[in-house]
Order: structure tokens, then C-alpha cells, then sequence
């Protein structure tokens, strides 16, 4: 999936259940059923590699079989 990166939040607190560390990242992208550009947030976990981005860059996302963000590049 490719995203035009608008935001970029580190994370790193303890929660109830543990630490979490990771990133997300906030991207517009095409979809069929919206007029105009759809945005979401994507958590990518810590160990992922995020390349040297800036905002308004074009991101290719990967996801594994449960949807979650597998790899990050630069389109």
C-alpha cells in the first residue's frame, strides 16, 4: 500500500500490559469509496526499519496476514 506520509508519532510509555515502543505513522492514501484522500494511523513495532523520511514523502507499507505493518520503503 502506498501513503503520502502527513504525521509521525514516537512511542515509547508503559501501558497495563507492558512497554510499548514503536512508531506510528499518519498517512492519506486513495480509496475507492472516498471522494478525495482516506488518512489513518499505522503502528509500525519497534525492530521494524522506518527509512530517513520526511513529511509528504511516499511510503510503501507491507502488512503480514494479521494486518499489521510488516516493512516500510520509500516509494
Amino acid at each position: 500500500m502506498q501513503i503520502r506520509l502527513i504525521g509521525r508519532q514516537i512511542l515509547d510509555f508503559q501501558s497495563g500490559t507492558g512497554s510499548v515502543k514503536g512508531t506510528n505513522l499518519f498517512g492519506a492514501y486513495k480509496d475507492e469509496n472516498v471522494e478525495g484522500l482516506r488518512c489513518d494511523r499505522f503502528f509500525v513495532k519497534d525492530g521494524i526499519e522506518i527509512p530517513e523520511c520526511k513529511i509528504n514523502d511516499t511510503l510503501n507499507l507491507s502488512f503480514n496476514m494479521r494486518g499489521k505493518v510488516e516493512s516500510v520503503s520509500k516509494a
